[in-house]
């Protein structure tokens, strides 16, 4: 049988301190109204009512707006043949007085 050697104690090194910029400081906490006291709300069928919410993308929006912004979006998915698209793209002021 083989014998099994003593366990020998094992001395560690020591850590070093944390900086002092990592060290956490406690913050105290704000003392609270006890006049006003948060409850949950439940917005379940029949309990709270429920915050309002932004619908504007439900909106009928008038015809005018929907063209544009249909025509927008053909024209982004429809390839244009370069001689037709020139007139699409307008020249600025300063280029205008020169031609």
């Amino acid at each position: 049988m083989v014998q099994k050697k003593g366990k020998k104690k094992v001395v560690g090194k020591k850590v070093a301190a944390p900086p002092a910029l990592a060290v956490k400081k406690t913050e105290q906490k704000k003392k609270q109204n006890p006049l006003f006291e948060k409850r949950t709300r439940n917005f379940g069928i029949g309990q709270d009512i429920q915050p309002t919410r932004d619908l504007s993308r439900f909106v009928k929006w008038p015809r005018y707006i929907r063209v544009q912004r249909q025509k927008r979006v053909l024209q982004e998915r429809l390839k244009v043949p370069p001689p037709i698209n020139q007139f699409n793209h307008t020249v600025d002021r300063p280029t205008g007085t020169q031609v």
